[in-house]
């Protein structure tokens, strides 16, 4: 155990902690994929809500209309482009996308990633994390952990094929009632559903 060990376990305990207590949340939502094949940077914003249990929604402006809802057991992906619904069972909509599972409340941090303390200033401290086992498919992923609130900041990752993905959060504002009426799903009109892994 290294100093820089015992340093990422405290602020993981800190961290689960904070979402252990965290029933509902609402927050602004930044998000910047770089993607490497294209050369391009793809950006994103708009709001995410959160409850627990397992249920969430990502409602994006930029895009306009596009969003990612759980509602406890499926995931759900909008593209308005398309005009589809990508539907998948939870428990596997997350394989490659597994940030989101640790703030859906799914994860426990420490038995699904190994952590490193990376870095650290007077407004946060910068986790390494490792996934273990099964959740394959990242490199490598940062989370910024105020030293404030121990709420993550953002969230950075990269995939296989070499893309980076940022979400940064803001503004934001626990126990604030949301309503399970939310995470219900509304299928756009004329929207095909695309059933995945079932």
């Amino acid at each position: 155990m290294g100093a820089d060990n015992s340093g990422a376990d405290a602020v993981v305990d800190a961290l689960q902690k904070s979402y252990d207590a965290t029933v509902d949340f609402v927050a602004d939502f930044r998000q910047e994929t770089e993607v490497k094949t294209l050369n391009r940077t793809m950006k994103a914003s708009g709001k995410l809500s959160f409850k627990r249990p397992g249920k969430m929604l990502w409602r994006y402006d930029e895009p306009k209309y596009q969003f990612v809802l759980t509602d406890g057991k499926h995931l759900y992906f909008y593209q308005p482009e398309q005009n589809q619904v990508i539907k998948s069972p939870l428990k596997n909509a997350f394989r490659g996308d597994i940030p989101l599972s640790f703030l859906l409340g799914l994860g426990n941090l420490r038995k699904d990633f190994s952590a490193t303390l990376k870095a650290s200033d007077e407004s946060q401290k910068i986790l390494r994390l490792e996934p273990r086992g099964e959740a394959g498919g990242y490199g490598e992923i940062l989370v910024g952990v105020s030293k404030v609130s121990s709420d993550i900041l953002w969230v950075s990752m990269r995939d296989a094929a070499g893309n980076l993905t940022t979400l940064r959060f803001s503004g934001m504002r626990k126990g604030v009632g949301v309503s399970d009426t939310l995470f219900q799903v509304k299928i756009p009109n004329g929207a095909d559903i695309v059933e995945l892994g079932q």
